[in-house]
Order: C-alpha cells, then structure tokens, then sequence
C-alpha cells in the first residue's frame, strides 16, 4: 500500500500520459523524486498547440520511497527510450523538454539517439548542492528530508530524498559528463534567478561541454528551480514553440 504521508499533493495526476497531435512530438521528461505533474501544465499547452505529446513516470516514482531506492539510472534511461522510440515511430521528427534531473537523461538520451532534433532543457541537474554527500550517508539513512515549507506549486512528488537513489542520480551526472561531446542536438538551456538546488556554474558546464554546434541560454529572472511550474510558464511555452518552429 502506498503511505501518501511520503507523497505532496497526492491528489494529482502524476501517471504516464500519451496525447497525440501532429507529426511533431514533444518528449517532457520530470525530475528527481518528482512525477509527470511537473511536466503536465507545458504539455497541455504544447498539446492545445498541436503537438503530439508524451511524459513518462520514471520508474520508482510516484509510489513510495523504497521503490525509488531500489531503482537505478539505467532504469530510468530504459523507461524515457522506450516513450521517445513510441513518439518517433508517430512523428517525423521529436523534440525533448526536461527539468532538473530530467535533462540529464535527455542527454543520455540524444548520445543513444543522435536524430533527436532538439534539446530544451530547463534548470539542468548536472551539478547540485552538496549531492556528493549521498555517497557516504546511503549506507546508513534511507532518508534525508525536504523543507516542509509549501510553495503552492501543483507539484507531485516525495516530500523526502531516497539517499540511495541519490547515489544513483550522482552516477547518472558522471554519465552525463563523460558523454556532453556525443551530444549533438541544438540545445537551450533554462536556468531560473532563484534556484537554490543548482550550483552557479550548472548551465554552464553543459554549454561548454556539449558537442552541439547550436547552443543557448535563457535566464528566467523570476523563476525557482521549477521553471515549468510557476509563474513565467508562459514565457517558457513560447520560447518552446519559438525553437520548434526554428528547427522545423
């Protein structure tokens, strides 16, 4: 049974969804301890747009805690190949927009599928405060707590960090990192003024890292690291579109 006590906002829908469109698809791909509500509201708006639109719910997500513990990066990987090889067996071509520790797999994603047309990542998690910690910490705490301050965003997710899922995440950054060259996509990069989870020089490092010959940054003044939950959500749809239609 799933304890909603570990859950935020537990009345949302954080499941996969699947909404076709045109023969443009749009992969949303959510955070860590997160669900596919963090992508829910740009991918209506992308889907009222047109578009063919999918979000998968990363394995061990959305359930309870120790399922996040007991999952690892390259499940997480699997889960995001198989909805992008969906929406590209519908689509001429697919585009794909992730937040936070989502970026990392759209990455990943895009060395395994270079014809990925483009990259819109939003608060990349390529560097995080203190993440390294987990390492020493996962043999001895299943948990670390969140802020149990509300920010009223509609977002889903475990009020807690699965330190061992961390451990995984920590992998999936030297994933990353070991493979920026191999990426190729255009790419742009969303950073927000008030994002305390990200380190300074997070967007950066992917900027000057990436092999991709078409690169940029758009700096959302004011923004926390949930770009896509608050209130320049519109500002990011349309410079979403705005890059579609450029690459299109």
């Amino acid at each position: 049974m799933l304890d909603n006590g570990f859950m935020r906002n537990d009345h949302l829908d954080g499941e996969d969804f699947h909404w076709p469109g045109n023969e443009t698809g749009i992969l949303l791909i959510h955070g860590f301890t997160s669900t596919t509500a963090e992508m829910r509201l740009i991918g209506e708006k992308l889907h009222q747009a047109g578009y063919t639109v999918g979000a998968p719910l990363l394995p061990g997500h959305g359930t309870h805690p120790d399922d996040l513990n007991r999952a690892t990066w390259q499940m997480w990987l699997e889960k995001v190949k198989n909805y992008y090889e969906m929406l590209a067996r519908e689509c001429s071509r697919v585009f794909v927009v992730a937040e936070s520790m989502g970026t990392l797999l759209a990455l990943a994603l895009n060395v395994e599928h270079p014809e990925v047309k483009g990259l819109l990542l939003f608060a990349p998690a390529i560097k995080v405060h203190k993440l390294w910690l987990t390492r020493f910490t996962a043999p001895f705490i299943k948990y670390l707590s969140k802020s149990s301050e509300d920010d009223g965003l509609p977002w889903k997710g475990y009020n807690v960090y699965p330190v061992r899922a961390s451990v995984q995440m920590l992998k999936l950054q030297r994933y990353a990192r070991r493979h920026l060259k191999e990426v190729t996509a255009p790419t742009l990069v969303f950073t927000g003024e008030y994002d305390t989870t990200l380190t300074p020089d997070a967007a950066e490092s992917i900027l000057k890292g990436i092999g991709s010959k078409e690169k940029g940054l758009v700096h959302m003044s004011e923004s926390p690291h949930c770009i896509l939950l608050d209130g320049e959500l519109d500002q990011a749809f349309q410079d979403i579109v705005t890059f579609i239609q450029d690459h299109t």
